[in-house]
């Protein structure tokens, strides 16, 4: 039996008059067609019809294994006769998904698979692929796709999975290169980072899960102001959420950037509020007493003269007490009357010790020397010259620790000197700053000027200053005695 193209004959019925004209399966003549299949052979509708039947014509088959070709005006192909049908698409002629396009497949109930194709390995030719679980709805799973298509156009190695496994393998990726130099961050603000992190890896939250092990890509602005409210109710402090709130944020928005994850849900959620105090500032009667206390100080039989100068430079100048101990003598200029701020000691914590690094604010400032803190600086390089017993270099510290002026007093030491040494009193350095900017705010020093000599940015200086009782406030309040005033 002669086989013939199921395709063809179809064609053949489909158009002219043959339509309801029976099939014939061998040698010979179709109702109304002349015909000579023989084995091996197509028939070819390329002709036009003649009479009520069309003519079907016999052409050679392609040899096997050998892709037939096309030739002017004949069908040379099942595909080709299937593609002349109306509407009719082949197989082989359906357009390929482009490369790097990917997909979104359904695993269960909210959870998707989404994956896209990279480019091929440049050194072993491999094909490769880059796939994740997207844990929400279709268009989170969609928004994840174009992620995917982003890194793999840009040619960027997906991040492991033991990096995205937990929300504790999150915080170490980012306290780890925080540690490696690749995040900017002081080192006690990372000693800090640390502390917060390791709180937040602690809390349970109300629905029984563990902080640190909710995957990263499943973590919600519910998820996050769940958190705030568990600590809250563990009795930790508003301030102190609010700083583990920040490094959460500044740690997801690190992800974010490494595509770790796909957005960061602190975005949206509520973030801790605190109730903001009126910063203390002493009276100038109880900056006078705590000098006098620190200048009579002894101990075992010694006074403690650098401790009463350093405070001397302080009270002048409103500086840190970071900055202050960073001061080398060539910061100092005599002849100019100004001491020269950039840099800050910081304590980074164990496996770090003390070092020197810029600012807060990473920017230098010239502060003026006023008589009593010239006095200062003067008296304890003079104490330097006799310990020395020559000129101390440019790069030692004015304050040291050491007789060789190469290593600074630790932070926290000098705090312990000065409650020992101030006896009744409360104040602390801090308190020395405010007094300063509350002196200078209050005889009506420019906002702006008072935050170039601080350190301090002018919005910041505002909001814990502006509430004061200032003298255009006392001035505004005065109007209301006047009874000259007229209805």
């Amino acid at each position: 039996m002669i086989r013939v193209c199921t395709a063809a004959l179809y064609h053949v019925r489909y158009h002219g008059a043959c339509r309801n004209a029976p099939l014939y399966h061998g040698e010979g003549t179709v109702d109304g067609i002349e015909s000579g299949f023989a084995k091996g052979s197509r028939p070819d509708f390329s002709r036009p019809r003649s009479g009520p039947a069309r003519r079907c014509h016999l052409i050679p088959s392609a040899p096997q294994g050998r892709r037939p070709h096309h030739e002017a005006g004949v069908v040379t192909t099942t595909a080709d006769a299937v593609r002349a049908r109306p509407g009719a698409k082949a197989k082989n002629d359906r357009r390929l998904r482009p490369r790097g396009s990917g997909g979104v497949y359904p695993v269960r109930d909210d959870v998707w698979r989404v994956d896209v194709e990279a480019r091929r390995d440049p050194e072993t030719g491999r094909r490769r692929r880059s796939s994740k679980y997207v844990y929400g709805s279709r268009e989170d799973a969609e928004l994840a796709l174009a992620n995917l298509r982003v890194n793999a156009s840009q040619q960027r190695r997906p991040v492991p999975r033991s990096k995205r496994r937990s929300m504790r393998t999150v915080f170490e990726l980012y306290l780890g290169d925080a540690q490696a130099g690749k995040v900017q961050l002081a080192p006690k603000t990372l000693v800090t980072s640390r502390s917060a992190a390791n709180t937040m890896c602690k809390q349970r939250l109300a629905d029984g899960r563990l902080f640190a092990d909710i995957r990263p890509e499943r973590l919600t602005w519910e998820d996050v102001e769940d958190l705030y409210a568990t600590m809250k109710s563990s009795g930790l402090g508003a301030d102190w959420i609010r700083r583990c709130a920040t490094v959460l944020n500044r740690t997801l928005d690190y992800a974010k950037k490494h595509k770790v994850v796909d957005a960061n849900p602190c975005s949206d959620a509520a973030r801790p509020r605190t109730v903001r105090t009126k910063p203390y500032s002493p009276s100038r009667k109880d900056v006078d007493r705590l000098m006098a206390t620190v200048r009579a100080y002894e101990k075992d039989g010694v006074k403690d003269e650098e401790l009463a100068d350093a405070l001397e430079v302080i009270k002048g100048t409103g500086m840190r007490k970071g900055e202050f101990l960073a001061l080398w003598v060539g910061n100092i200029d005599l002849r100019k009357s100004e001491i020269h701020v950039a840099w800050a000691v910081e304590d980074g914590g164990p496996g770090v010790g003390i070092v020197r690094m810029p600012t807060k604010k990473a920017d230098w400032r010239d502060v003026p020397m006023v008589g009593p803190v010239r006095q200062a600086i003067e008296r304890q390089l003079d104490r330097r010259r006799q310990l020395r017993g020559d000129d101390p270099r440019d790069n030692e510290y004015v304050f040291p620790r050491n007789l060789d002026g190469t290593e600074p007093i630790r932070p926290d030491s000098f705090s312990d000197r000065l409650s020992e040494a101030r006896g009744a009193s409360k104040l602390t350095f801090l308190d020395l700053r405010h007094y300063v900017a509350t002196k200078m705010l209050d005889g009506g020093v420019p906002y702006r000027v008072v935050a170039d000599l601080l350190g301090n940015s002018e919005v910041t200086l505002r909001l814990h200053y502006d509430g004061r009782t200032n003298l255009g406030k006392r001035e505004a309040m005065s109007v209301l005695e006047n009874d000259g005033l007229e209805e």
